[in-house]
């Protein structure tokens, strides 16, 4: 009986729409299966988002030569840092969040726990945000008749429920949708890009002059890495986790890194190449209609299908993820229902913004950025454990692990001094600093070293 019971169990977790039963315990080898391509889809889907577009036209606001802005694009391949910290997940079957429990301890680990799923809440609204623009063109479109707060309503509703209901049913109906949003929307997205090409001046923008390699590409570059690799690396090991002990660990890095920097070297390409022509496109706060006004009229309702799409793809991981974060903090449900908590937050945080105060957006994405600022430190000391290669886990993790808990601190003071935004600047935040996400890698070189130095050749600094 209890035979069958597990059994039935395993092909819950393992079947598509069926709810995930796993939580943030390691998932035994019975319910590992897939290979590394599901991953490679996750990303994939995960990445075929606007947002990109968007930093694309960031990176051209730095006056660069054509030359400078691919210098800058290699910040996508910081990715691989997403790979990487998907290997303590496949080999130990935890969510990356989990895993951090060994690093800083069960109490000291609810710090970084916390930021991540404030970090990961404030990504789901944003989406929802912009989804729900995306939405509203597309009733516009086929009912003129249709706007105001009915519209906004139905489709802050219709992306809502398509995010939250594939994050509550879990980890294989992900794997299953994000791969049919990869072929669907991928395909759709490569028209809407042909669509656009002929409305960009190439000869200026080939001809376009260089600029500063210090305050220009340097900056630049530094926003990339903190808008792609680095801004996912708290959720690595949450899409691995159920790979079979024995993948390659080289075809997990090489899945996670290309599934993601395949759809994202396109769309930034896009945005630098359209921002000559549309420089709104860098600091608009609904970046969907923007591009919009670039199509022609007969191509509205298949952009913003793609549109929608792509931002629920990307919505899903942020909601997943969320909820692993918060069982990571020491909330004891299951895993499922930690959607109900994100949805609560989130809803409401989108209705303000979308009835009320349409431009909070940019305070939201301002705190994002704070956040992101804490989480670079973490990333460093998690990186020296993954490079370390604990392969079994820990079987008692005290309270508190110093050497990690401190490193972090001294290394997110370190980033927040040297950190721009629009809600606050460090004192630190000037030349280079100011306007760039440079204060975050040096968060993460200071976390690091003093985290190396402090522990030596030892295991979670024993």
């Amino acid at each position: 009986m209890v035979e069958r019971n597990d059994a039935a169990q395993g092909r819950q977790n393992t079947t598509p729409w069926r709810v995930e039963t796993h939580g943030i315990n390691g998932v035994p080898d019975e319910d590992r299966h897939g290979g590394p391509d599901n991953v490679f889809w996750i990303w994939f889907a995960g990445n075929l988002n606007i947002t990109a577009v968007v930093i694309g036209a960031v990176v051209y606001s730095y006056g660069l030569s054509w030359f400078q802005s691919l210098i800058a694009m290699l910040g996508l391949l910081s990715f691989w840092l997403v790979g990487y910290f998907g290997i303590p997940g496949m080999r130990q079957g935890k969510p990356t969040m989990a895993l951090s429990a060994e690093i800083f301890g069960s109490v000291g680990n609810k710090f970084p726990s916390f930021v991540s799923w404030i970090n990961l809440v404030g990504w789901e609204t944003i989406m929802l945000i912009l989804g729900a623009f995306a939405f509203q063109g597309v009733l516009t479109h086929v009912l003129p008749g249709m706007a105001g707060p009915a519209a906004r309503l139905i489709s802050l509703a219709v992306v809502t429920l398509a995010a939250f209901s594939i994050a509550f049913l879990g980890h294989a109906t992900i794997v299953r949708m994000q791969t049919v949003f990869s072929y669907l929307f991928g395909a759709m997205t490569v028209g809407v890009i042909l669509l656009l090409l002929p409305h960009i001046d190439w000869l200026a923008i080939w001809h376009h002059p260089a600029g500063s390699w210090t305050l220009g590409v340097l900056p630049a570059f530094s926003i990339v890495v903190a808008a792609s690799g680095l801004s996912w690396v708290n959720t690595a090991s949450d899409y691995t986790r159920y790979l079979p002990k024995g993948t390659p660990p080289r075809q997990v890095v090489r899945a996670t890194t290309w599934g993601a920097v395949i759809p994202l070297v396109g769309l930034t390409a896009l945005g630098i190449v359209l921002a000559s022509r549309v420089p709104q496109l860098a600091t608009s706060a609904n970046p969907v209609a923007v591009l919009l006004g670039q199509l022609p009229g007969w191509a509205g309702i298949p952009y913003l299908l793609v549109a929608v799409g792509s931002i629920v793809a990307s919505d899903i991981l942020d909601v997943y993820s969320s909820g692993l974060s918060l069982l990571a903090l020491g909330v004891r449900t299951p895993r499922s229902r930690t959607i109900f908590v994100d949805a609560v937050i989130s809803i409401g945080l989108a209705a303000f913004v979308l009835w009320h105060a349409q431009g909070f957006i940019a305070v939201l994405e301002a705190v994002l950025s704070l956040l992101a600022g804490v989480l670079a430190p973490w990333a460093a000391i998690f990186l020296v454990e993954t490079w370390r290669g604990a392969k079994a886990g820990v079987t008692r993790v005290p309270p508190v692990r110093w050497p990690a808990l401190i490193a972090w601190i001294v290394g997110l003071v370190a980033a927040l001094l040297t950190t721009s935004t629009s809600l606050i600047s460090g004192p630190l935040a000037v030349g280079v600093f100011d306007g760039s996400s440079l204060g975050y890698l040096v968060g993460f070189a200071i976390a690091g070293v003093i985290y190396v130095v402090w522990t030596g050749r030892t295991a979670h600094g024993r």
